[in-house]
């Protein structure tokens, strides 16, 4: 439509008020129409993912989002988990997934159980001495420093049993908390979106 109109310049050099209006207006419908033309054109071209080309990096970019990263967890009964380790220590850990906690529960448990039972025999045998040296003496106060001993034991006796009660406590107590915060989410972004970007260089 431009060419033709510069044609009919160069042929005609004499023009009328209404000539030079009937170029005019044949002028700028050519140039509506091209505008429509890149209009559609660009709506044909247009991609629709979200990659983009950087002019000053000559990189391909491409950006997904909203991708569901949390996991979902199923919530636990602090209730139960107290009641399996009333009846067995540990096993309220194990339902609520607190497995490292295990280790320690038990050995502390064996090592303060037995030391007490090694206690008690030793208690029981300082008393069977003391005892009978009770008996041997005329007094009937009996020997000074094996009731000293006999003492000893039964304190150390006792004190094991108080540290092996403490620590079966404290499983059931370890229990109701793994249990109670076991589908508590600590991520940063409590929505569960994510953006993952990436470029591909082209040069």
């Amino acid at each position: 439509m431009t060419t033709f109109c510069t044609d009919l310049l160069m042929r005609n050099r004499s023009f009328t008020p209404w000539s030079i209006a009937g170029l005019a207006f044949v002028f700028a419908l050519s140039i509506n129409d091209s505008a429509a033309q890149t209009k559609v054109t660009s709506a044909l071209i247009k991609p629709d993912t979200t990659e983009t080309l950087s002019p000053s990096q000559d990189t391909l970019k491409y950006e997904f989002s909203s991708m569901k990263l949390s996991d979902e967890k199923q919530a636990k009964s602090g209730n139960l988990a107290m009641l399996l380790s009333a009846i067995l220590p540990g096993s309220g850990q194990v339902y609520g997934h607190r497995y490292y906690t295990i280790p320690l529960i038990w050995g502390f448990g064996y090592y303060f159980a037995s030391s007490a039972i090694k206690a008690n025999n030793q208690y029981m045998d300082w008393r069977g001495q003391y005892s009978e040296s009770v008996r041997l003496d005329t007094n009937h106060i009996g020997d000074a420093n094996i009731l000293s001993v006999r003492e000893f034991y039964h304190n150390q006796r006792d004190e094991f049993i108080f540290y092996l009660a403490l620590t079966y406590f404290l499983n059931i107590i370890d229990a109701y908390v793994g249990a109670t915060l076991y589908d508590f989410n600590v991520s940063e972004d409590l929505g569960g979106n994510a953006k993952i970007r990436f470029q591909i260089p082209l040069r």
